[in-house]
């Protein structure tokens, strides 16, 4: 039963975030309606509004038939133009950004509305028009059913205009980023709620630990944390993940760890497994790395030479540093603990300094050669400082990222106008900071 609910939770996140989400409860909306007009008319209704409301009924069959038709026609082709130009953005941004940041574009919750909107008033129109002049009910004709028709078909319309503009916004790189930093801010924010803050415990470091092989290979992303503890409760051990959520494990190779001796190690790792999913989509809202992560490779993007957008790169350098700042306040140990707060569950981490690499290297490799870069990442690096005096841990992987591209800096920058604006930022960054190393200045 726990394998067949978490394998449901898995096809439930699939459904949510694919394109045709919204357009099928939309759709299926839309033709509960054209069945309850269906039953309003066979119980008279247009003809109860024919004396009170004429302009609102159609009373001529061709008239009716003329109108529906025409109808589904155009709504049709706006149809296939919507999924066109969706199909349009998808290829756009695969190919000027990172094809990460498709998921985030595919799961725009207006644009799928507005398509479900599109395909609900077809659906209407379609169920509609075949009854009219139908010979399952002694209506002569459904008038205000068709009048409904025209007044959805009005609706989508305007909403066409809406959705040209989306479309038009959603495919500039600024929102693309602005919408990664804000879901990744909001998750680094969850995981700072549920941040424990406490230091890793000696029996990480020796004990009695009894490896667990996965038993399917895929990426890992997504654990019910909840439901572990309580599984680790159940068998009194301490369970440890060996890679980060969101790293792909082999099947048949050791993915997790467990203290002591599992008395039914088989049966612990079939529970275990109800309660891990597998999947390809990289969502920063699921997982914060990934955020990271779409904003890199979008900077690194745009320095490449087919881009060549330099001021896309420095926005993105703008929000990696204020992502960088939340995310010193979160320890690099994720350990949980029951209700009886004994520790079950430790996921591994990547910490700060790994971070910092994995963000700032790609960018800075790409960029060595451009003073604007190489400035805008010392002044990252300056901010994070700053920050840094609550979390003086922290400054041992700054300092490393400053040498770096310091070190870069001095092998790629030729010109002495531009040495010396480095050699400003150096002063700056040494005088305002406590870095632990001085950095040498360019020749």
């Amino acid at each position: 039963m726990k394998r067949f609910t978490s394998r449901l939770k898995l096809v439930a996140q699939f459904i949510y975030t694919s394109i045709g989400f919204y357009p099928t409860l939309v759709s299926l909306l839309f033709f509960g309606i054209a069945v309850l007009m269906i039953y309003f008319e066979t119980r008279g209704i247009s003809k109860s509004l024919e004396d009170e409301l004429p302009f609102f009924i159609i009373t001529h069959g061709e008239t009716a038939n003329m109108i529906l038709s025409s109808i589904a026609t155009g709504i049709f082709s706006l149809i296939v133009f919507g999924f066109t130009m969706v199909m349009l953005v998808l290829n756009q941004a695969s190919a000027n950004f990172s094809p990460r940041v498709i998921p985030g574009l595919i799961t725009s919750k207006s644009n799928q509305k507005v398509l479900g909107l599109f395909l609900g008033t077809l659906i209407y129109t379609l169920v509609v028009m075949v009854n009219v002049r139908s010979e399952h009910y002694d209506t002569d004709l459904p008038g205000l059913a068709v009048f409904m028709a025209m007044c959805f078909t009005i609706l989508c319309l305007a909403f066409f205009v809406y959705f040209i503009h989306s479309i038009s916004t959603a495919i500039q790189i600024g929102n693309i980023l602005e919408d990664i930093y804000k879901l990744t801010l909001q998750k680094l924010r969850k995981e700072l709620e549920q941040d424990e803050g406490k230091e890793l415990p000696a029996i990480f470091e020796s004990g009695d630990w009894q490896l667990l092989n996965s038993s399917k290979s895929g990426y890992l992303q997504k654990v019910d944390k909840s439901a572990v503890i309580e599984l680790c409760r159940k068998h009194n051990v301490v369970l440890e993940f060996l890679q980060p959520l969101g790293h792909f494990v082999i099947k048949g190779l050791p993915f997790a760890r467990v203290s002591g001796q599992l008395k039914d190690k088989e049966a612990f790792c079939d529970e275990l497994h109800t309660q891990m999913s597998y999947y390809q989509e990289e969502l920063a809202d699921i997982n914060y790395l990934y955020g990271f992560k779409q904003i890199t490779e979008s900077a690194v993007k745009a320095l490449s030479p087919s881009i060549n957008d330099p001021g896309t790169a420095i926005k993105a350098i703008d929000y990696l540093t204020d992502l960088f700042i939340v995310r010193m306040g979160l320890t690099d140990e994720k350990i949980f603990h029951d209700e009886e707060n004994v520790l079950r569950l430790r996921l591994d981490e990547v910490n700060y300094q790994e971070l910092l690499s994995l963000c700032l290297g790609p960018i800075r490799v790409y960029g060595r050669e451009d003073p604007v870069i190489l400035l805008r990442l010392l002044n990252l690096l300056k901010n994070l400082c700053l920050a840094a005096k609550s979390y003086p841990k922290r400054l041992k992987a700054i300092t490393a990222e400053a040498q770096l591209i310091v070190a870069d800096a001095t092998n790629f920058v030729e010109n002495r106008g531009d040495q010396e604006k480095i050699n400003e930022m150096i002063e700056a960054l040494q005088k305002n900071c406590a870095l632990l190393q001085d950095l040498p200045k360019l020749n």
